[in-house]
């Protein structure tokens, strides 16, 4: 079924036993007013794996699902001016398999490769997109590009916005349901010495979600002081968050053993961790502070 520009194509939700209409819009426009036509009865969906997901926990298929995969837009790598400023844009319907193979020769996106290469298996990276990975505000990539300090670029039904990722976590997105376009990492100093990691522990190596989830990157200066410092962590249902004041904390010292020891208490304090079946509020804050230490310990030696 084609109405103007919009095409319209029937499934069949056996979950609920009704038919599901699955919308394919050419554009952002056309997506966001076929979201404000069938409201709560709509969903949109991209690459689908956490739907399909849901789904089989239970959980049926809106009656309308709005697919975005027809929307160029959405798509690819690229460098781009953004106010006199060149920035790498990541569109949202990238899929993390893209993210992973073209990021990882590229410092200091290679944590960003590294976060996409650990999600679930090779079959669910081909399909997921980097922009349903953070669409729901607890994906394991967001600490990645917390800490390489992404904007998100988002449409609202009349213009584009553009703020940084750390601000648009704060926001209650989910309820509102803004169409996210794509992610803007800033071109980073050259220099010499840096440090960035991802690391992420689950209860088993792969195909998990994770207890915990830790990213930064820095450098630091000829003086050996920290110049530059981003550190985030998430992990199960915990929402991933910058740890600004550890970074503040950090910002311009060079290191010693006695600043790790307050680092880790300042960690232990920071991280709003949430507790689940299968961690402690407790554990994970425990695995995040001494995951974060242990490699800042390498500065040091």
């Amino acid at each position: 079924m084609v109405k103007g520009n919009e095409q319209v194509v029937r499934g069949e939700d056996t979950a609920a036993y009704e038919s599901t209409l699955v919308w394919q819009p050419r554009n952002v426009k056309e997506a966001w007013s076929s979201k404000r036509k069938y409201g709560v009865d709509a969903s949109f969906i991209a690459g689908g794996t956490l739907m399909q997901l849901q789904r089989e926990q239970g959980i049926p298929f809106s009656r309308h699902l709005i697919s975005l995969e027809k929307i160029d837009e959405l798509k690819g790598i690229r460098y781009m001016d953004v106010e006199g400023e060149t920035k790498l844009r990541i569109g949202a319907l990238t899929t993390l398999t893209a993210c992973e193979q073209e990021l990882a020769r590229h410092q200091p996106w290679t944590i960003l490769a590294e976060a996409a290469r650990q999600v679930a298996s090779p079959a669910v990276r081909n399909r997921a997109s980097i922009g349903g990975n953070v669409a729901y505000q607890i994906g394991d990539i967001i600490p990645a590009l917390l800490a390489l300090d992404a904007e998100i670029s988002w449409f609202d039904g009349t213009s584009y916005h553009i703020e940084s990722l750390c601000n648009y976590l704060q926001k209650d997105n989910i309820e509102f349901e803004p169409i996210v376009t794509s992610f803007l990492l800033p071109l980073s100093p050259v220099s010499s010495k840096t440090m960035t990691f991802y690391k992420k522990v689950g209860r088993r190596e792969a195909f998990i979600p994770s207890l915990v989830t830790v990213a930064a990157y820095c450098y630091w200066n000829s003086e050996n002081e920290i110049e530059y410092i981003r550190l985030a962590a998430g992990g199960g249902e915990t929402s991933p968050q910058r740890f600004t004041n550890c970074e503040q904390f950090l910002n311009g010292k060079v290191l010693t053993e006695d600043d790790l020891g307050i680092l880790y208490e300042q960690v232990m304090e920071e991280f709003i961790a949430e507790a689940d079946h299968f961690a402690s509020a407790h554990y994970r804050k425990t695995v995040a502070a001494n995951i974060i230490v242990s490699e800042f310990e390498k500065l040091i030696y």
